[in-house]
């Protein structure tokens, strides 16, 4: 005799049988889940070393005399905020930096438009004071 199924209840098909059989883990916080042979390698094994990896925002920006003069640069790069301004001012956006000079991250570029936002006004100062001495330039060697 075939086993049915009991009084009062359903039976589950094999399939569903068979999932909710698997050891399924949540990926990235999503409440889908996805069967472990399916998740990236680093998924897996190394998603515990990837949340441990923290930045600390103010490392991203420097000061130092010997670099741009002092002027607040992305650490590490000699590429100055008051650059990153300059491109964010014309329009580009954090993304369209990002692709215009690859040594960048994002996260150098978000920083960057942090500090700058922070300190405008001697940003601002800054760019001016350059478009003054190009201007000065342009006019010297004209003559």
């Amino acid at each position: 005799m075939s086993a049915g199924p009991k009084p009062g209840g359903r039976q589950r098909s094999a399939s569903r049988r068979h999932r909710e059989s698997e050891k399924l883990p949540v990926v990235g916080g999503s409440r889908h889940r996805i069967p472990s042979s399916e998740v990236p390698y680093f998924r897996r094994y190394d998603i515990l070393e990837l949340i441990a990896i923290v930045t600390e925002i103010g490392s991203l920006i420097s000061r130092r005399p010997e670099i741009r003069g002092g002027r607040p640069c992305i650490a590490g790069t000699g590429f100055s905020v008051r650059r990153v301004a300059q491109w964010h001012n014309m329009g580009l956006i954090p993304e369209e930096i990002v692709r215009k000079f690859g040594h960048l991250s994002l996260a150098q570029v978000h920083a960057a438009l942090a500090y700058y936002h922070a300190n405008q006004a001697e940003i601002d100062a800054d760019l001016e004071s350059e478009t003054r001495e190009a201007a000065a330039l342009e006019d010297q060697h004209r003559r």
